[in-house]
């Protein structure tokens, strides 16, 4: 697969994901497009090697869930979604510190996989509370 056809199947999961949130506040969506935007960025970090970029655009998000618009849910399953996501930034993290893109490659898979998770689980809220 090219790269830039996985930047396409990315782009397209994640855009088909956030599609998905309409119940969110324009706070949350900036921080959902910001958080998007960092991904893909430590996406082309992996694939460049570069891991200076992949420290830092892990921290981004690290940030990024530090944010009130974060937080707005407090439920124990979100709560646990968001834990999740945070220890897979902190595995990417520690892959960039170990220059092991093998590690990096597999952490950013799991970190994807934490945003498909939360994101079903609160559309399925969401439908649930209809």
């Amino acid at each position: 697969m090219t790269v830039p056809l996985r930047w396409s199947v990315v782009l397209a999961l994640v855009v088909a994901l956030l599609g998905t949130t309409s119940a969110q506040t324009p706070a949350t969506g900036r921080v959902m497009r910001d958080k998007l935007a960092h991904s893909q960025k430590i996406l082309e970090a992996i694939l460049v090697s570069d891991y200076a970029s992949l420290d830092r655009e892990s921290a981004a998000l690290v940030r990024a869930t530090e944010l009130p618009a974060w937080a707005v849910l407090k439920s124990p399953e979100y709560l646990r979604q968001s834990a999740a996501f945070i220890s897979a930034i902190q595995d990417l993290r520690d892959a960039a510190k170990a220059r092991d893109l093998d590690a990096a490659a597999l952490d950013y898979m799991a970190l994807t996989l934490t945003c498909i998770q939360c994101h079903k689980h609160l559309k399925g809220a969401r439908i649930a509370g209809k």
